[in-house]
């Protein structure tokens, strides 16, 4: 079982990543892209051009990957493994939308996983292709999507720290 102190630390690292994720959203905020898509160019670059289209992927990628971080917190704080293979992000998602009896309480809805697994797919696809493969169509509409995928994703990170408060610092 997770220590109190352990479990401090494990908010502290996390509150890093959710820090990140708002950096990486005053990013998009700046390109006019975030909340909603508000501009047909970065830096004078159409957004289906092969350039934006990089970039915009990277912000989405990134996005990802400090959510993952989050998960391989809660997963190594809890003393869970952390799923490896090939299958190993898809693995690690699908963990987090489960409650442990005794062990933690689902850090996600199985909604929220759904939300997320798109944005997983998309960094698999953003890591083993060549960026000029990228599908303009396909990046703009998983864009428009991050507002609800971000607030999700916070609302069930929010939970999850007030309920395991309430099991491991309350109760203690």
């Amino acid at each position: 079982m997770i220590t109190p102190v352990e479990y401090l630390a494990l908010k502290a690292r996390v509150e890093e990543e959710l820090e990140n994720i708002r950096r990486l959203e005053t990013s998009l905020k700046k390109l006019r892209v975030f909340p909603r898509i508000a501009t047909d160019n970065i830096s004078g670059l159409l957004l289906d051009d092969e350039i934006s289209c990089r970039v915009l992927g990277s912000y989405l990628h990134d996005y990802y990957c400090y959510l993952e971080r989050v998960f391989v917190h809660v997963a190594r704080s809890f003393g869970e493994r952390v799923p490896d293979g090939s299958q190993w992000h898809k693995e690690l998602l699908d963990e987090m939308a489960l409650a442990i009896p005794g062990v933690r309480v689902a850090v996600i809805s199985k909604q929220t996983k759904g939300k997320l697994d798109e944005l997983r797919g998309f960094r698999h696809v953003f890591r083993n292709m060549y960026g000029f493969n990228l599908d303009p169509e396909k990046l703009r509409a998983l864009l428009t999507k991050l507002p609800a995928i971000s607030s999700a994703a916070k609302k069930d990170l929010a939970k999850f720290f007030q309920q395991m408060d309430r099991l491991l610092l309350e109760e203690a």
